[in-house]
């Protein structure tokens, strides 16, 4: 159990936090457990309580329990204030029970309930890197978490990417040190089994399961996590990791829900935002070939104009002008000059007329060579001048 001087830093960082309520909980329940023992046998043996008790409160409140009711059926005295006092022990214990699945009920909705808001959150963000760079922060910031870390699943490995942390503002400098790297899907680890299985995984103990031990035990410290796969489609495409540290609390039943709920999520906002960035490439692709037919098709339509003109132009008095007099702009032609004269530039003439750059410029060579310009200056001057 956190000391008091750690309690009361705890509740003064945490304020109306979700876990500020468990610890007058595990004060309440190392109470009655003092109570049980200075009034049942000494040979009982009665189980500790740590700050890692939410998870096992059920179990030890019922071990109490039957602690008093044992004591009860072999004392032999007829000591009705110690019977009352055993009885006001199982009272306050049902009590406590009642309080700790109300406090865990409540809880259990109020994150999900963060977790759903999170979620709104990060679909009105654009693209799919920016969802990224955000879900760790939704992760500790509304869903109850002290660290969560975003991996992604490359060939044999995973590789870290990023971590936000409650209390830290910066990244710590052992994560940066793993970031990028490849962690290896070791057999039997839960990260290696969530390939198949697809489903979040609870590690209660990290000193007795089969962790990757160099990052999460060595570098992270962590003594029990939660993970969740984040899912592309059927594939694994990564992982999110969560936990309580710095503080002794493990993860427990409500922590692999709220993440999976999480990471379920998002692994739909994900493929969404991947799935639209496709699409606008195939569209741009698509506008560019289309505009691209076009202008070709007016660049022959124009080439054919000017060669019967230039036929014109000689059954009329048998010889081919040239010099710096236009032999006429195309209508699509004349909308470029016009835009020119504004001294719009390619870009802002694409936009207006709805074309590439690329056909803007197309259209401006032509312009100058009908005009026998060398630049843009040269062709409007000799334009305005009627030249």
């Amino acid at each position: 159990m956190v000391s008091d001087s750690a309690r009361s830093a705890t509740l003064s960082r945490a304020g109306s936090d979700w876990w500020s309520p468990e610890i007058v909980l595990v004060d309440r329940l190392r109470e009655l457990r003092q109570r049980v023992a200075a009034t049942v046998r000494d040979a009982v043996t009665l189980p500790v309580v740590e700050w890692d008790v939410p998870s096992q409160s059920a179990e030890i409140v019922s071990v109490l329990t039957h602690a008093c009711i044992d004591e009860m059926r072999v004392d032999s005295s007829a000591d009705v204030r110690r019977a009352q006092e055993l009885c006001d022990l199982i009272l306050d214990l049902q009590h406590l029970a009642m309080d700790w699945y109300l406090h865990g009920t409540a809880m259990r909705g109020q994150r999900l309930a963060d977790c759903a808001a999170g979620l709104s959150r990060l679909r009105g963000i654009p693209g799919s890197h920016a969802l990224i760079d955000n879900a760790c922060n939704e992760l500790v910031l509304r869903c109850g978490f002290h660290r969560a870390v975003l991996s992604k699943v490359e060939g044999h490995g995973w590789k870290p990417l990023m971590m936000h942390t409650r209390w830290d503002e910066q990244t710590p400098s052992w994560f940066a040190d793993w970031t990028g790297q490849t962690v290896p899907l070791v057999a039997d680890t839960p990260e290696a089994e969530m390939l198949s299985r697809r489903r979040p995984s609870l590690v209660y103990d990290t000193a007795s399961a089969p962790v990757y031990r160099p990052l999460i035990v060595q570098a992270g410290q962590s003594r029990s996590y939660v993970v969740a796969p984040l899912m592309l489609g059927k594939d694994v495409i990564g992982f999110l990791h969560t936990d309580h540290h710095p503080q002794a609390r493990r993860v427990d039943e409500a922590d692999r829900d709220v993440l999976w709920a999480f990471a379920d999520g998002f692994g739909h906002l994900y493929e969404r935002a991947v799935l639209l960035e496709r699409l606008q490439a195939q569209r741009d692709d698509v506008r560019e070939l289309f505009f691209g037919a076009m202008d070709r098709i007016d660049e022959l339509c124009e080439a054919d104009i000017d060669a019967t003109r230039r036929v014109q132009v000689d059954n009329e008095d048998g010889q081919v002008r040239c010099g710096r007099q236009p032999m006429g702009l195309t209508e699509r032609e004349a909308d470029v000059f016009e835009l020119m004269v504004t001294g719009a530039s390619n870009q802002e003439i694409a936009q207006r007329l709805v074309i590439t750059e690329g056909t803007v410029k197309s259209h401006v060579k032509h312009i100058l060579r009908k005009y026998g310009a060398v630049n843009r200056a040269q062709a409007i001057a000799w334009a305005l001048n009627g030249s």
